[in-house]
């Protein structure tokens, strides 16, 4: 049976834009095989008629399903830019008129110390005695390989979070203010050493909105094209309301000049479907070319833990992707059995093609692994979750536009009801407040005085982001990177802002 190539893209319709956030591991497997037969004919499925190019989603033509969007940090980058063309070409070479990327500063890795920098010059000026010039070496490489790699990338930002004790350690930052003192030095690097072959989106960053507007009105100055909410700007649809409006009001949100408003790292349905309503109220009432984009890396890390995407569930009492274990047991090896699960990449597959060794076989170490899976079975997974994960945003998306359409609540009928309760439902696909926020987050772009209704929503918003808001950075500081439960354990939430220790073992085993 011939099989099916899936445009996604054109699915997107007027969403807002979720960002693959392509693992190094991934993207070594598309790379290496467009050079070399990285990955032997006989293991890959059969049914790949285009083989693992099929997998590369970013290629419209051969792609099993085209996705033109993506990000890539500079955190897991080959950042010599010659080696980077060659070793991760999927991004480097791929068509820029048929796709676009937004690239990450490696900021976060930097804040964890995935990345080598020199905290004691971070200062240091080129005119200084004795100039070392280590620290400007790395804001030098990153700079270079943003401009070489991407459309938009973000700015070299030093978030609030590495002055926590967990990181401070790493970062030598010990406060909210030194956090913000080192991104304006950064910031001031960026657009002295820029060279204009990509534009930048400015990071905003802070606990409350107390911190945040501090910060804000520190970097607000600086000539970038954009703007990326980060820390609780982007956890706390209250601070992310009340942000947008300032930006708007302050004209930095104007055509032509601040086109693009980046949420750092989310994966909830029901955020994507707020981000889609907030940008069609910025492009009706303040840009229209306004582009509202977010990122995650789960369908990566999900891969990298044993997990698999199996289903969505979009119900009014729960708006997520499910996830189980995946199936890995050596007695499949060899299995013809078709794979069970919806996308066309499982389609394409059998268990055989996932459950690769059979009892006895060696890997390449020469040792008998505990798994059935070797390294190529993780990428086949990855390539299956991440449509699932796609495909799961778009579908929610067409339920909560249907939902709107039929509902038209006022932000004075909501109140707040036990979780676990099914009053005041008014779809059984979408929870209530998503189509509370929707009609509200309309009325707040029309308002002559928006603050005011932002206040009257309050508890809503509150509702909304619930665990998702950090109150204090020093009061969670111990559980910054470990795996959150926004719903139940086998939700993709669980891996949003997540640590990434087990995918980034397996990119340094790869």
């Amino acid at each position: 049976m011939t099989k099916t190539l899936q445009n996604l893209t054109e699915s997107n319709n007027d969403y807002a834009v979720f960002l693959p956030s392509i693992s190094g591991f991934y993207n070594t497997f598309i790379s290496k095989q467009q050079h070399e037969e990285y990955v032997p004919n006989d293991r890959i499925p059969t049914e790949f008629e285009n083989g693992i190019e099929g997998c590369n989603f970013l290629n419209k033509d051969q792609a099993y399903f085209n996705y033109k969007w993506s990000l890539y940090s500079a955190g897991h980058a080959q950042l010599d830019i010659a080696k980077s063309d060659i070793e991760e070409s999927m991004v480097q070479k791929r068509d820029k008129s048929k796709t676009w990327c937004l690239a990450d500063s490696g900021g976060f890795q930097i804040g964890k110390g995935v990345i080598k920098f020199d905290w004691e010059n971070f200062y240091e000026e080129p005119g200084d005695r004795n100039y070392v010039g280590n620290a400007d070496a790395v804001r030098g490489k990153i700079l270079n390989w943003l401009e070489h790699t991407a459309d938009y990338a973000l700015v070299l930002d030093v978030p609030s979070w590495t002055a926590d004790p967990v990181n401070s350690g790493r970062t030598k930052m010990s406060s909210h203010a030194e956090t913000l003192k080192a991104t304006l030095y950064n910031n001031a690097w960026f657009a002295a050493n820029r060279q204009g072959k990509v534009k930048f989106l400015n990071a905003l960053h802070g606990m409350d909105w107390e911190s945040s507007t501090e910060w804000y009105d520190e970097v607000k100055y600086f000539p970038f094209e954009g703007w990326a909410l980060g820390s609780n700007n982007m956890r706390n649809i209250y601070l992310a309301m009340r942000r947008l409006i300032v930006l708007r009001d302050d004209k930095l949100l104007e055509k032509g000049k601040h086109d693009v408003v980046h949420f750092l790292g989310t994966s909830r349905l029901d955020w994507a479907c707020m981000l889609t309503t907030i940008q069609r109220c910025l492009r009706e009432y303040v840009n229209e070319d306004m582009l509202v984009t977010f990122d995650c890396a789960s369908p990566f890390i999900a891969t990298a833990h044993g997990q698999m995407y199996t289903q969505h569930v979009h119900r009014n009492n729960r708006f997520s992707y499910i996830m189980d274990k995946a199936v890995d047991n050596k007695i499949l090896s060899g299995s013809t059995i078709p794979c069970p699960w919806t996308s066309p990449i499982a389609e394409r597959m059998t268990m055989g093609d996932i459950c690769y060794y059979k009892p006895g076989d060696v890997n390449k170490l020469g040792k008998e692994p505990t798994t059935s899976w070797d390294s190529f079975s993780y990428f086949l997974m990855m390539a299956h979750n991440l449509y699932q994960h796609i495909e799961s945003v778009q579908r929610a998306n067409i339920l909560a536009d249907t939902a709107s359409n039929m509902y038209k609540p006022k932000i004075t009928e909501w109140r707040k009801v036990k979780a676990t309760s099914n009053e005041d439902e008014f779809s059984p696909w979408v929870p209530r407040n998503l189509i509370y926020f929707n009609e509200v987050c309309k009325d707040i772009f029309k308002a002559e005085n928006p603050m005011t209704l932002i206040e009257q929503a309050e508890g809503l918003f509150a509702d909304i982001s619930d665990k998702r808001t950090r109150r204090s950075s020093s009061a969670v500081f111990n559980s910054l990177f470990e795996t959150e439960d926004m719903g139940d354990d086998n939700d993709a939430d669980m891996f949003d802002q997540s640590d990434e220790k087990a995918l980034t073992e397996l990119e340094h085993d790869l």
